[in-house]
């Protein structure tokens, strides 16, 4: 059976651009289109779908909001968030109202047809660029803003004596913080944690 998709998307363009892409796909059917959340509930009520791919923001209703209602109202649909927005916020909160992918409108069509195909599957699907993002937020998150300081610090090749004046702490201190650095991130030595800071965002050159 085909995975069987209804697009809602408030973009006519890149609505109509999508349909044809998705079209292309073998085994999947672009059951019908809508330009808006309370358009793409009606026609959930006429159309056997199984993906629904939302755009974040559109009028009317936006993509947070029919996907509640949508997993309200049919609890076996898959919803794919489709969006220009890569915030840790507006993933969240996607993932939080029953999405279980994330996808951004400029990816590569291999990581259309991917998503769409994981997601009927019920399995989470989220391009790269966003599964780096949500990974750098969370190990953010993970360090103290003192800890992400001191990295910073140490990357810029400072000594412990240095970043102790620097941030008018203790030495003592600052040895504390660079062992639960070290602890946290699982790195042995200054090269690592650069390395460590660069894969994930906590410095750029």
């Amino acid at each position: 059976m085909p995975i069987k998709v209804l697009i809602a998307d408030d973009h006519e363009l890149f609505l109509e651009s999508l349909a044809l892409l998705i079209r292309d796909f073998e085994g999947i059917e672009v059951a019908d289109k809508a330009r808006d959340g309370q358009d793409a509930l009606r026609k959930l009520m006429y159309n056997e779908v199984d993906v629904l791919i939302a755009d974040y923001n559109m009028p009317l209703m936006n993509g947070i909001e029919l996907t509640k209602q949508a997993k309200l109202r049919y609890p076996d649909l898959q919803i794919l968030m489709l969006t220009m927005v890569e915030t840790t916020e507006n993933i969240k909160s996607a993932i939080k109202a029953g999405a279980i992918g994330y996808i951004l409108k400029n990816s590569k069509r291999a990581d259309f047809e991917k998503s769409i195909r994981n997601v009927a599957n019920g399995k989470r699907f989220f391009n790269e660029t966003v599964f780096r993002k949500l990974i750098s937020d969370e190990i953010k998150e993970h360090l103290t803003e003192r800890e992400i300081e001191i990295i910073k610090l140490i990357t810029n090749e400072n000594s412990s004596q240095e970043i102790a004046k620097i941030l008018s702490i203790s030495l003592n201190t600052v040895e504390t913080h660079r062992k639960n650095i070290f602890r946290k991130t699982g790195v042995k030595n200054s090269f690592g944690l650069l390395k460590y800071a660069l894969t994930n965002h906590l410095i750029e050159f």
